[in-house]
């Protein structure tokens, strides 16, 4: 019985194309698509008793040369989320253009409703001919999680056996998909009952009212802009926490694991969280989203409040994730005021009542 049975047939619908021009049935991009969902699956549902049930919908070997049939359509609008297998051949395929307008026809609320569309970047694609309902209203792509290599384009485990044992490439954009999945599906089947009522702000609590957990990649590279960051705050009465440089990027599992237990234990105990954007870097969405999203969510299971969260922004493109969908505000470093709006932010934030 799917985790959404009784408002969703399917927890998941995928819409992929097969990249199959020949009409060979079974391609390379076929059965990497369906290797993708079993290792998505396999992994919730191992992971999370709760989702034991996870119901996706996709089907490797529908005959994508028939216009959508009554059937696929009740499915698709019987579908808590959506899931975009965006490459190249999805965008250009007439049975997925049929299939896109269905999508824009069922879904025009889900647009807003940040989370309801995932898309993942299983290839580079050229994102002006993403369709309107893929984008937000400025006309900016919704958030994606990347699963190609961007030096060889090539997707994460690619040819390999057991995608799940291809390594950490795959395996730690999975993980991150996966936690901002299942965050989503139990948004949409809403919030458990809490046992007490949400305690006051963090921000009022002793000893954390000034403090700021301030996150950027540990690259040698982005350590100059850290500093000058932190020291920036440190001028307005800021503490930013930690003070050293990140430990090392995690090279497995229980790397990440034992960098996210120290990175909760530091932010918890904070005002506010800051990740500082470096570059147009795609890696920094999954940053924003574990951090400005998936710890957030924990803290706020802890102590009752979701703290506020800032992006200390220094490129010039935009941000490729649906940031203010999740109450996260963006400051343009390069400003010279950005300062002065910082602070009166975080004191409204500080000033503001919370509620869980």
């Amino acid at each position: 019985m799917a985790f959404l049975a009784g408002e969703f047939m399917h927890d998941v619908f995928v819409s992929y194309s097969h990249g199959d021009p020949l009409g060979e049935r079974e391609t390379p991009l076929t059965i990497w698509t369906s290797e993708f969902i079993r290792a998505l699956g396999a992994t919730i549902r191992s992971t999370d008793p709760e989702l034991r049930g996870l119901d996706i919908w996709f089907d490797a070997h529908f005959d994508r040369t028939q216009h959508l049939t009554d059937e696929l359509r009740h499915r698709v609008k019987s579908s808590g989320i959506l899931m975009v297998i965006m490459t190249p051949a999805y965008l250009e395929s007439l049975w997925c253009r049929d299939e896109l307008d269905w999508f824009e026809e069922q879904i025009a609320d889900r647009k807003r409703a940040a989370g309801r569309i995932f898309v993942i970047h299983a290839l580079p694609t050229d994102r002006a001919k993403w369709p309107a309902f893929l984008q937000d209203d400025l006309g900016n792509a919704l958030v994606g999680f990347p699963f190609y290599d961007p030096q060889s384009e090539k997707p994460f485990g690619w040819g390999a056996e057991d995608i799940i044992r291809s390594g950490k490439e795959f395996n730690n954009p999975l993980w991150t998909l996966k936690t901002a999945l299942t965050r989503r599906l139990r948004d949409l089947r809403g919030p458990a009952p809490k046992e007490a009522a949400a305690e006051p702000g963090l921000v009022h609590r002793s000893g954390a009212a000034r403090r700021i957990y301030l996150h950027l990649r540990p690259d040698p590279d982005y350590a100059k802009l850290r500093e000058q960051v932190g020291e920036d705050l440190k001028k307005d009465g800021l503490l930013p926490i930690p003070v050293s440089q990140p430990a090392a990027a995690a090279n497995g599992m229980n790397d990440w694991v034992i960098e996210r237990k120290r990175r909760l234990r530091d932010a918890r105990h904070c005002a506010a969280l800051g990740l500082v954007r470096a570059g147009d870097d795609e890696s920094f969405a999954l940053d924003l989203y574990e951090i400005g999203v998936e710890d957030r969510d924990l803290i706020e299971e802890e102590k009752g409040v979701k703290p506020p969260c800032a992006v200390f922004d220094s490129a010039s493109e935009a941000l490729d994730f649906d940031y203010q969908g999740f109450e996260i505000n963006r400051f343009d470093i390069r400003a010279p005021n950005w300062r002065d709006e910082f602070r009166a932010w975080l004191d409204a934030q500080t000033r503001k009542p919370r509620s869980a």
